[in-house]
């Protein structure tokens, strides 16, 4: 016999399997609550939820963290994932639209206090319709954003598999030549952003090439992020194919994972400071952010394996 949804989401909610769920559920409720405290009472942000649905579809549908011997023989597995990430982001969501509840009885509380009659019986009536259709709105915007994390999750696998045909074929060669553009990185983004920063040109062909390398940095960013994600999980997954004994093992969540972190504080610091533009601004700390994880990266990966 099934259970329907609701009731595998309230099973879900105390089941051990989704703790991890849970508590991105519960980390979501201040940036909840920050991200709508300008748009509050009318409305109430989701995109804490969205983001907390995410990384618990990444969470779940890693399948290194059950098996970390995928190879290219069962790439086919790849489109019969289990739900189980799906139904995390959905935990998460509902956990974390505790704000959004409170907000939703606090106001047809108000409501039903202001009017009198049957308006009141009316609005009285309606809470306990408004909260669970409020709860399936978190719930679904947590669910989308699991779809998004465990879509992710399969691009890491078939980098995974990617990465051991390369240290496969070139076991005595440079098995990663990525390393080379996280290193121009380091070169580059400094150099742009003291003469965008500190040159500071006001007009003429200064001021165009200021504009133009800031438009070349940003997609280059983007390069890097990927370059050095591919690299660590090159380095990674030779160890497992070489069975090697390392003391450094590249956390490619950790030195990606980082700067997108990063990207997201900031611009919740920039919206909650009501700056003119809090998405570019958390481009920029992504930016600083991805040039100290590509040093410590390029430092370990001199240091514990060398370069190339």
């Amino acid at each position: 016999m099934t259970m329907s949804p609701i009731r595998n989401t309230l099973a879900d909610l105390t089941a051990e399997w989704f703790r991890a769920a849970v508590l991105l559920g519960l980390a979501s409720i201040p940036f909840t609550v920050a991200l709508s405290w300008e748009s509050a009472p009318s409305s109430v942000s989701g995109t804490a939820v969205l983001a907390a649905g995410l990384l618990a579809g990444l969470h779940y549908g890693d399948r290194s963290a059950e098996n970390d011997d995928v190879g290219p023989i069962e790439g086919y597995r790849y489109g019969k994932r289990p739900a189980a990430s799906h139904r995390a982001g959905a935990v998460a969501g509902v956990v974390g639209s505790v704000p959004a509840v409170l907000r939703v009885i606090a106001h047809m509380l108000d409501l039903a206090w202001s009017l009198s009659g049957w308006r009141t019986v009316i609005a009285v009536v309606l809470l306990p319709v408004a909260i669970p259709i409020v709860v399936g709105l978190f719930a679904l915007s947590g669910a989308i954003g699991a779809y998004v994390g465990d879509w992710l999750a399969t691009r890491v696998d078939r980098a995974r598999d990617r990465a051991r045909s390369r240290v496969t074929a070139n076991s005595d060669g440079d098995i990663s030549g990525w390393w080379r553009w996280v290193a121009a990185y380091i070169f580059f983004a400094p150099a742009v952003l003291l003469y965008v920063f500190g040159v500071q040109p006001e007009g003429g062909a200064g001021f165009a090439l200021s504009v133009l390398a800031l438009f070349v940095l940003v997609p280059f960013s983007v390069v890097a992020a990927v370059a050095l994600f591919e690299d660590a999980v090159t380095l990674r997954e030779a160890g497992c194919v070489r069975k090697m004994e390392q003391d450094w093992t590249p956390n490619y969540w950790a030195y990606v994972g980082a700067p997108l972190g990063i990207y997201a504080l900031v611009s919740l610091l920039a919206t909650v400071l009501e700056s003119a533009n809090p998405s570019g601004d958390g481009v920029y700390g992504f930016i600083v952010a991805l040039w100290l994880s590509a040093i410590v990266y390029l430092n370990g990966r001199r240091r514990h394996v060398g370069t190339p």
